[in-house]
């Protein structure tokens, strides 16, 4: 029969086992796919003509105003802009449609959000790679600070700290129950 030290090695989360090192890894990634998978397949209705005017609108900048978009501002340029796009969503087109139609009119200075070509496409892609660079530096410092190996006293460190307790207590002025030399002026 098994001892219980026995029985507790042997079971599956041990304190060195691999199930108990990747548990927590695991459970994590499943927290985060259930996440994103809520978050991207979750209960959404189709978007109204006026949603879509909303959206739309507020990628794209007011050609008067500084700093605001068209879904802001309340210039008559952008009056006339959500008027159009509204115009255009009842025509049939798409909302990309839409925005490159503003961005051929005016230039890609009028559109609030960069498209995801070209130089532009450095927008969207430096910001994941330099989180994927940061998790995976996180990963590979704790990895090396949970297997740190642990430093043993060697037989001749046990020497060394041997022969300095003897001298120590051979020392004249020591009383052997003053360890530290402290003496009894306390």
């Amino acid at each position: 029969m098994a001892t219980p030290d026995q029985q507790a090695a042997a079971s599956p989360l041990a304190s060195g086992s691999p199930v108990r090192r990747w548990l927590p890894w695991v459970l994590l990634a499943l927290v985060v796919v259930t996440c994103l998978s809520i978050a991207a397949f979750g209960t959404r209705s189709a978007p109204t003509a006026q949603d879509r005017v909303s959206n739309i609108s507020r990628t794209i900048k007011c050609p008067t105003c500084s700093g605001e978009s068209v879904a802001e501002s309340n210039a008559p340029a952008s009056q006339e802009i959500r008027a159009d796009i509204a115009q255009r969503i009842q025509e049939g087109q798409s909302d990309d449609e839409i925005r490159a139609y503003y961005a051929g009119s005016y230039g890609q200075e009028i559109l609030l959000t960069p498209s995801a070509s070209g130089v532009n496409a450095l927008v969207w892609v430096l910001p994941v790679v330099a989180l994927a660079m940061a998790v995976g530096f996180l990963v590979i410092v704790f990895r090396r600070w949970s297997t740190a190996p642990t430093a043993h006293a060697s037989d001749a460190d046990k020497a060394l700290v041997a022969e300095a307790l003897a001298r120590e207590h051979d020392q004249p002025g020591v009383e052997p129950d003053d360890p530290h030399g402290e003496g009894t002026s306390r």
